[in-house]
């Protein structure tokens, strides 16, 4: 019998508390609330780079898993409540950032590569305590530079196909932009952060 990791023990325990508070049972829920609360809220504050809007949005992604496992809206069957949540975090992310309206289109210059991949194919970023140190220190040093980069607009296009894995075109009909300019923004979000890692004295090649 393989031997279970920690990441799985954490899949049980959830599958075990969501199936509880499908069923009804609030302690289970606050269980899961108080488990996930963090994460959620400092994905959001990535993306939102606001304390006031992210308080809001993590709220409503708590508020939202209550009531779609009220109706039956997730299924261990087809995938970990991680990764569930984690969709559920991000749409309502998308949904704060369309409401909020405050993307300005800004003068166009640069040459961003056309053919851009995405850092990696999106995956369930959920990371526990259980995490490698090397990756933690890594997560911790982009995050402080991308709180560093001056343009917001830049910073969401950017964590959207970077960190989340939406395509150019997802992404212009998200923030209501062209895919050019989505690229312009990306690749001046890109230089920006190379500078910033720079200055720290860290080599990024990307």
């Amino acid at each position: 019998m393989a031997r279970q990791t920690p990441n799985d023990l954490s899949a049980v325990e959830d599958t075990y508390l969501a199936t509880q508070a499908k069923a009804g049972n609030d302690a289970a829920f606050r269980q899961l609330f108080d488990k996930h609360y963090k994460w959620v809220y400092n994905k959001a504050y990535r993306m939102l780079g606001n304390y006031q809007d992210t308080e809001e949005v993590a709220s409503d992604v708590f508020i939202k898993v209550w009531q779609k496992l009220n109706k039956n809206k997730w299924d261990a069957e087809k995938g970990s409540f991680q990764a569930w949540l984690n969709m559920v975090a991000r749409n309502t992310i998308i949904d704060a950032i369309r409401k909020r309206n405050r993307i300005r289109e800004h003068p166009l210059s640069g040459s961003p590569d056309e053919d851009e991949q995405p850092l990696s194919k999106y995956e369930d970023p959920y990371s526990g305590p259980e995490q490698e140190l090397e990756a933690v220190e890594a997560q911790q040093i982009l995050e402080s530079a991308l709180e560093q980069v001056t343009k917001s607009n830049h910073r969401i296009a950017w964590m959207l196909r970077h960190l989340e894995g939406y395509s150019i075109a997802e992404i212009a009909r998200i923030l209501n932009r062209k895919e050019g300019t989505v690229k312009i923004w990306i690749f001046r979000c890109t230089e920006e952060l190379r500078k910033i890692l720079v200055a720290k004295g860290i080599q990024w090649i990307y």
